[in-house]
């Protein structure tokens, strides 16, 4: 596939069912649930997407914003994440990585509690009506990946 088309299946609504582990980094195993509604567009020619999440869970005007945009030249995604909660952040660079094998994989770091961790992405189109992400943070006490958040989104169809 070409990678301009990498993230083509995001491209519409959704309904985004979120898992997130209540403790992160904590040998915690309860987790919370809440559901979103996404809508994601492409954007600059087909060079990135563009999608707002809105959720009652943060708050009534919750609002998070995600950018991705395609390097052509090193075939590698920057992903950029902005949201209501926390404007005084900006629009943050979180992870850069590439699809291989139908699964996009994405790293960067992100301050969690006052320290930086690395920060794991992964993208999967499931069925032609399902996507997959989930997020990890390195464990370096024990050298492994927690995963500490994940959404199944599931298709609106008009």
């Amino acid at each position: 596939m070409i990678d301009i088309h990498n993230f083509d299946f995001l491209i519409g609504k959704w309904n985004v069912l979120n898992r997130r582990l209540n403790e992160r980094l904590a040998d915690c195993d309860e987790w919370t649930e809440f559901t979103a509604e996404m809508e994601t567009n492409p954007i600059l020619n087909g060079l990135g997407i563009m999608d707002e999440m809105k959720s009652a869970h943060f708050g009534d005007n919750f609002i998070g914003l995600s950018i991705r945009i395609l390097n052509p030249v090193s075939h590698e995604w920057k992903i950029f994440w902005a949201d209501t909660a926390n404007p005084e952040i900006g629009l943050k660079k979180q992870v850069v990585g590439k699809f291989e094998n139908g699964v996009g994989k994405f790293f960067g770091k992100e301050d969690y509690k006052g320290k930086e961790y690395n920060l794991r992405f992964f993208w999967k189109k499931e069925t032609a009506d399902t996507a997959q992400w989930e997020q990890a943070y390195y464990n370096e006490a024990n050298q492994v990946w927690e995963t500490n958040w994940t959404m199944l989104f599931t298709s609106i169809k008009n």
